[in-house]
């Protein structure tokens, strides 16, 4: 019996993909396999607890603050059991991000203390802090630690099978070289059979539409970990969406990509037979991560279809300053946002903006420019626009914008998000606060924008004022 799970720190109210996704893998190679959404059903522990935003502080920074000790050890302990319960000869563990690797070592070193012969294997981008990383540092040091015995890199579909078949030198496994999946097509369809869908706040199908992205923008990691455009055709995702709804009852699916409209071929053909089968049925409903384009190559008969087949997207506007985003990869004009803004009020498409907050490149007279920019579109905030979300510019290891570090002038700390430039007259602090000062505008003007919690903003600060201390020593 092999046991596949997801690990804490993910926020969501959907389930997870990946256990289902790779258990149909594995069972399609005739093996017996359970899937865990542990991700969920620990967050869904947490939902009353008084000591939740403490705890959840621990699975970013494992810190344990005082009074949370017992309450970790019995997530911890709920863990372990639910694992084992199935008396797995492999636990595999799949990690979304960085942010589950902390509850991982403490999982990891639980289960080893229950049963030290225990087969336990880590993927996802998890295994590494930042998915373009060269290093696979978080999975070597606990292999070297002995607290697994393998980690897979890169795409798991075929890696898994190959480690459940006793072929650990297969590309990916415990190596930095890996194998993309060559046709997504060929993959089984995700089984989510051993997951409570009901007991979810999103009740959401999520499925893997895409790989990668057809834009080159400099601050993206994505694009340097799947180098080519990967995509189902629009007959094979509306099979496995029948599929699902045979199967659960769920109508409403996430595609969980970086792009739904990188092949617009397929993309137009998925359109029609959604907004087809909505004609007929009970209603159809989808959400992705969406590109802009001009007006005609997102013609209005496009929106009308997207209306019709209950699109929800999610775009990536990143910076309304044209200039910056032209620069920075994105190759559309500011009069495209506001066509696609036009178009999805008038036939009620739901979007979220999805906005870089202070690039290196922004100046101060750009961030008064933003303001007044959505100050200028307040009629959208809450109709169609359901939502902006704000991220703090980052510098990750392995993109174009990490390379060109010194055309910036850029001094990068320990994180991401922690960095100086010498280019503009854009200060670090002065970047925290217009990211507090726009999130503020925005949900005072009903754009429902994310807010940072006020301890990850004091941690930046902290973190930046090392950073300076350094640069004048």
């Amino acid at each position: 019996m092999i046991v596949i799970s997801s690990v804490p720190y993910t926020e969501t109210g959907a389930p997870l993909l990946a256990p289902a996704l790779l258990k149909s893998c594995i069972t399609k190679a005739g093996y017996d396999c359970v899937a865990i959404d542990l991700n969920f059903e620990i967050l869904q522990r947490l939902e009353q607890s008084p000591n939740r935003w403490k705890i959840l502080n621990f699975f970013r920074t494992q810190f344990v603050e005082e009074g949370t000790e017992d309450e970790i050890g019995d997530l911890l302990e709920y863990s372990a059991n639910r694992l084992l319960e199935n008396n797995p000869t492999i636990i595999a563990l799949s990690l979304l991000s960085q942010d589950c690797q902390f509850f991982t070592v403490w999982l990891c070193y639980h289960l080893k203390c229950i049963n030290p012969n225990i087969n336990i294997v880590i993927g996802g981008s998890g295994v590494k802090s930042f998915i373009a990383q060269a290093d696979i540092n978080f999975g070597k040091e606990l292999r070297k630690d002995k607290m697994i015995n393998a980690y897979i890199n890169g795409d798991g579909e075929n890696s898994i099978v190959e480690y459940v078949k006793g072929n650990v030198n297969y590309p990916g496994i415990n190596s930095n070289t890996w194998e993309p999946i060559v046709n997504l097509n060929e993959l089984p369809f995700a089984d989510f059979s051993d997951y409570q869908l009901d007991e979810y706040p999103q009740q959401a199908i999520t499925l893997c539409d895409s790989r990668g992205c057809v834009r080159t923008c400099e601050f993206c990691d994505v694009i340097e970990h799947w180098k080519k455009y990967q995509y189902r055709t629009a007959e094979n995702i509306f099979e496995e969406l029948m599929y699902q709804i045979e199967k659960h009852n769920i109508r409403q699916f996430m595609f969980n990509n970086s792009l739904t409209n990188g092949n617009m071929r397929e993309f137009k053909k998925l359109l029609d037979l959604i907004c087809d089968y909505n004609s007929n049925n009970d209603p159809i409903s989808w959400e992705g991560y969406f590109i802009v384009r001009n007006k005609k190559q997102h013609p209005e008969e496009m929106w009308e279809k997207m209306s019709k087949s209950n699109g929800k997207l999610l775009l990536g506007v990143e910076s309304v300053i044209e200039p910056v985003r032209i620069n920075l990869g994105k190759n559309f004009a500011n009069v495209d946002i506001d066509y696609h803004l036009e178009m999805a009020r008038k036939y009620q498409v739901p979007v979220l903006l999805l906005l870089i907050v202070g690039y290196p490149t922004e100046t101060k007279q750009d961030f008064e420019f933003t303001k007044q920019w959505f100050k200028d579109r307040v009629e959208y905030a809450n109709n169609t626009v359901f939502a902006v979300q704000l991220s703090i510019a980052s510098i990750l290891p392995g993109t174009e914008l990490k390379r060109k570090q010194d055309d910036h002038k850029l001094t990068i700390g320990e994180v991401p998000t922690i960095w100086l430039t010498e280019v503009t007259d854009v200060t670090p602090m002065d970047r925290i606060d217009y990211y507090v000062e726009l999130s503020r505008l925005l949900n005072n003007l009903g754009y429902n924008a994310n807010q940072e919690d006020e301890y990850g903003i004091q941690v930046m600060r902290d973190e930046i004022e090392i950073l300076e201390r350094k640069q004048r020593a």
